[in-house]
């Protein structure tokens, strides 16, 4: 009876799920209001994740409740004004962290040299190839994980870094031009790496060229004398670079090379029941998911198997890239013997693409897709299982 009853207040007064809109655009007030178009009428969008109630959330509905309860009709508006109200007082608390790391760092850090990687993919797979190259020779931290916003890096700082550290690694990504200038005004770097300028976010940009200005920002504000490098060709090539230029032993380089395995869902190999499947679900591009294809044809190709993709689409695409998805229905068409699509506001455009209908089975989440595995024979059958995406694109 209490959950009916809180299902009901929840239509009525759908304070949750706006506010959780508002958290999966990073609070960015201008991208929530343009959500809204789509999302206005519509209830229980919390399907794919559930909001996570952070102080911001909490504050932003303690603001929106009043109002909201009188008019309930307007909650989305409510929680977008509100969000406008709290915006100074969290930039202000974020830029407090920030220049409290910056402190904490030019106290503790003045022996440590820092390695930046900045990118539009590859940044964690680098990060965690070099940590594994040079944890035996150097007293080394590695910001763990998608760590890599600057009040991510800052808290980090804060609550894990060490005096005696020689060198830190971090991350650096980024939504806007100044974002990564933030997070090296904390940990300037001695190393910092680039490695590569993708396709994607370029919805969050003007075009290419302002993704490529924000991405060089590694170069810009790392330290006057720093070493830069760019335009290798992979993960690996990056963290052997860094290894040898800080002298690790060859013997060392070629055993940790033969151990080496990228971060969880970057083209895993590994097993969902009988099925063998490449988990490539962390993130996509137009760029990544032809290069996560091609590779699974190959290895498809390589242990005499059928090709099956899930896939749901691309998202954040600006003018330059708008034909993304009818793009990636082409290589589906050609590279895929079957295709579980899943229906993202993309399918359509996807599916256009595809000539041989009778190749798609149509799925609603991903959970519905691995369940229809079981039409597929999983001894002639691998999988490359793209990400599913978040709720605001279905």
């Amino acid at each position: 009876m209490l959950d009916r009853l809180f299902k009901v207040f929840s239509f009525v007064f759908p304070f949750s799920d706006f506010l959780y809109i508002l958290q999966l655009e990073e609070y960015d007030t201008l991208r929530y209001f343009n959500r809204l178009k789509s999302f206005f009428l519509r209830r229980n969008l919390q399907k794919r994740g559930i909001l996570v109630y952070t102080r911001r959330v909490k504050v932003t509905f303690a603001f929106s409740f009043l109002p909201g309860l009188v008019l309930p009709i307007f909650i989305p508006f409510f929680v977008g004004l509100s969000n406008i109200f709290v915006s100074p007082y969290f930039s202000f608390l974020k830029n407090k962290i920030q220049n409290n790391a910056k402190r904490k760092f030019q106290k503790l850090g003045k022996n440590t040299k820092v390695i930046a990687i900045a990118g539009s993919y590859g940044k964690t797979t680098t990060k965690n190839y070099i940590y594994e190259f040079i944890r035996y020779n150097y007293k080394t931290q590695m910001i763990p994980g998608n760590i890599n916003t600057p009040t991510g890096i800052a808290m980090w700082i804060l609550k894990n870094f060490r005096e005696e550290t020689e060198i830190l690694i971090i991350e650096a990504d980024t939504y806007f031009v100044g974002e990564i200038k933030k997070s090296l005004a904390i940990t300037p770097p001695d190393v910092c790496i680039l490695t590569n300028i993708g396709d994607q976010h370029l919805e969050r940009f003007k075009n290419k060229a302002e993704l490529s200005r924000a991405l060089n920002e590694v170069f810009v504000y790392a330290k006057n004398k720093a070493i830069k490098i760019k335009d290798l060709s992979s993960s690996l090539e990056y963290a052997l670079r860094v290894a040898k230029l800080l002298k690790i032993p060859e013997d060392i380089i070629k055993d940790t090379a033969l151990k080496l395995s990228p971060p969880d869902r970057r083209r895993n190999l590994t097993k969902i029941g009988e099925f063998e499947v490449i988990d490539d679900s962390y993130n996509i591009s137009e760029t990544t998911a032809k290069e996560g294809i091609f590779y699974a044809k190959n290895l498809a190709k390589k242990k005499g198997k059928s090709l099956l993709v899930i896939a749901a689409g691309i998202p954040e695409l600006g003018k330059e890239n708008c034909d993304a998805n009818k793009n990636l229905g082409k290589i589906l068409s050609n590279s895929a013997s079957y295709v579980i699509l899943l229906r993202s506001k993309f399918y359509k455009e996807i599916s256009s693409e595809i000539k041989n209908k009778k190749k798609i089975t149509y799925a609603d989440s991903m959970k519905e897709a691995l369940n229809k595995l079981f039409k597929f024979n999983s001894e002639k059958t691998l999988v490359l299982m793209q990400p599913e995406l978040n709720d605001l694109y279905y």
